[in-house]
């Protein structure tokens, strides 16, 4: 079982090294946590269809420096913000343990075939570090949870 493992988290090393997901630094107060979400600008140039599970990509390179209680949040809010909050509003998330917080905001949602999707953003603060990026996810109408998108997005600040 232990082999499995291995096995496993070599191959999912090697996927996240080999995507194509494009993440942005954010700089950071010299005191505290950032209040405001960077502005962004994203093409839809390249975009794939969706159709990945939720993943390692999501924590725009903060996967090994988060706590399993910090990647539920995470992706708590992550689902928050899609079904919930309209384009442009924002939910944040803390842990005051590892000195850790991330905001998310769903920023375009568009119809496609019998569901429908959202361009969301995301920063993660890990102590004085912080990244952004965008994702794509879809919902369809048969679907039971959302699919996403991790191919590259080419921004613009």
């Amino acid at each position: 079982m232990k082999l499995f493992h291995l096995i496993a988290l070599i191959c999912l090393l090697f996927v996240a090294n080999c995507s194509t997901l494009e993440t942005k630094s954010v700089e950071t107060p010299s005191e505290g946590f950032i209040t405001e979400m960077p502005i962004i600008s994203y093409s839809k140039e390249n975009q794939s269809s969706t159709g990945y599970n939720w993943n390692i990509m999501q924590y725009v390179g903060f996967v090994y420096h988060l706590s399993r209680e910090d990647e539920l949040q995470h992706r708590a809010t992550v689902k928050f913000v899609l079904e919930n909050l309209p384009d442009m509003k924002i939910a944040t998330w803390y842990s005051k343990k590892k000195k850790a917080m991330g905001k998310v905001r769903a920023v375009e949602s568009f119809p496609r075939g019998s569901g429908y999707c959202r361009y969301y953003q995301v920063l993660i603060q890990v102590k004085k570090k912080a990244r952004t990026a965008v994702y794509q996810a879809c919902l369809l109408n048969w679907s039971i949870d959302w699919s996403y998108d991790y191919g590259e997005k080419k921004y613009r600040y």
